[in-house]
């Protein structure tokens, strides 16, 4: 109910490479859940594009899931920050920076990927 409480623990929901296939998935929902300051949503998106590089699908397809997730996230943090410290103008613009290079990284899987999952997960 309150992922705020755990956002200091961030790194400890990285994934690692021995977590078993379904705490993979949950440790990405959770970091999902913690990008709530803008030093988080840069850590997250950071650790995320070394998830879609995963040889397990199941796991690549849940992680750019997570990338748009993200992105949806960085305006409402970004716009909020930008009231607090009173730049909204430039905490938009970095939002909105934020979502292009998500959507040029999806587009890059798309390109570079051969498996049709993965590449209609970053379609969708």
């Amino acid at each position: 109910e309150c992922p705020s409480a755990f956002a200091p623990f961030l790194n400890d929901f990285f994934v690692k490479a021995l977590d078993p296939p379904h705490t993979r998935i949950i440790k990405v929902d959770i970091l999902v859940s913690l990008a709530l300051e803008p030093a988080a949503i840069e850590a997250v998106l950071k650790e995320l594009r070394t998830y879609i590089r995963s040889p397990d699908k199941k796991f690549v397809c849940a992680s750019i899931r997570a990338v748009g997730r993200v992105a949806e996230l960085a305006r409402i943090v970004y716009d909020r920050h930008g009231q607090k410290s009173g730049s909204a103008v430039q905490e938009r613009q970095t939002a909105n920076r934020i979502a292009l290079d998500c959507l040029y990284g999806l587009a890059v899987v798309t390109q570079a990927g051969d498996n049709k999952v993965v590449i209609g997960e970053a379609v969708c």
